[in-house]
Parts: C-alpha cells; structure tokens; sequence
C-alpha cells in the first residue's frame, strides 16, 4: 500500500486498532506517518518537538480510535487534523514558556556592578564622608537634614529649632565648604 492508501483501508486498519490489534496499528501508522510528521513540523519548525508532537498524535489515535466518526470524513483527515490541533497547542506552550522566562529573567536581571565602579564608589563615598566631618556640626546638621533625609528646608528649621534663614544660611556654607573639600586640583 502506499500513502494514497483508499479510504475504506484506513478505515478498516483503524477499526481493527481500536480493537487493540497492534498489526494494524503499525500498519495505519505506516501508511500516514509522512504526511503527519510533515505537517506537525512544517508548523514546529523544530525537529525535536515534532518528534514528541507526532508520537502524542499516534498515542492519541491509538487510545481514541472510537472517536472518530467517518461520517465527518476521511482517516488521514481526522489525523492530520489532530496533528495541527497539537502543534499549534505546542507552538502555543512554547511561546507561553519563553515569555514567562524572559518576564522571570526581565524581573530577576540584576545587572551586577563593575568592581571598577564599586571601587571608585567607595573611593568617593570616603573623600565624602572626610568632607562632611570637617564641617562645624551646626552645618553638618543642616547639609544631612536637607541632602540625606530629604526634609524641605522649613522642616529641617523646625527639627532643628532655628529660623529658616539661619538653616539657610548654615546649609549654603555646609555647601560650599564640602565643595571646597571635594574639588580635584587641576593637574
């Protein structure tokens, strides 16, 4: 036989493997695997999955043989329709997977630092902290309420009982002196 098998042949082989003859089985399988694997993997494109795509399909004919109904058509036509149901279905999983893993890496992507960089973050972090200590502490006081705890001006006035042209006044020469402490020499 060949895969232009007549109707009525795979009809019957497919009866008799609903009966459990594996003979017969063997027998359909042979006579319609091609045009199946070429349409499961024309829509796969990817060999690997039309192999277990193509296995599912037969699995299925084999354990519901009894569903089809020849009154709705042909054998190759009730397996080749099952063969795209399942490799669209695949097409469909795969993508679902790569995008829930591309969301997973989007939202664990943790862009590690240079150690260059953490280097000269904690080379300036340092000169910094020298710079505010040589501040009077009425001006370190003003310069961290306002620069480090984010207080507006006014708040940092009131927490610190003083006027606000007072806490003005420190933070501007709190400024400035860090400026002073911070700015490179020219070479």
């Amino acid at each position: 036989m060949t895969i232009d098998a007549p109707s009525a042949v795979l009809v019957r082989l497919l009866k008799r493997a609903e009966q459990g003859e594996e003979d017969a089985f063997r027998e359909l399988y042979a006579l319609t695997h091609r045009p199946v694997t070429r349409v499961v993997t024309a829509t796969l494109r990817s060999p690997e999955h039309a192999d277990e795509v193509v296995q599912e399909v037969y699995l299925y004919v084999w354990q519901h043989a009894s569903s089809f109904d020849d009154a709705r058509g042909s054998v190759l036509g009730w397996i080749l329709m099952l063969a795209r149901r399942r490799a669209v279905d695949r097409v469909r999983h795969v993508a679902g997977v790569v995008r829930r893993d591309q969301r997973e890496a989007a939202a664990t992507d943790v862009t590690m630092p240079d150690v260059a960089d953490l280097g000269v973050a904690r080379h300036e972090a340092d000169r910094l902290r020298r710079a505010v200590g040589r501040l009077s502490d009425r001006q370190r006081d003003a310069v961290v309420l306002t620069f480090l705890h984010g207080y507006t001006h006014q708040q940092a006035a009131l927490l610190l009982s003083i006027p606000l042209g007072t806490l003005k006044t420190r933070v501007r020469a709190g400024v400035t002196s860090l400026r002073d402490h911070l700015e490179v020499p020219a070479a």
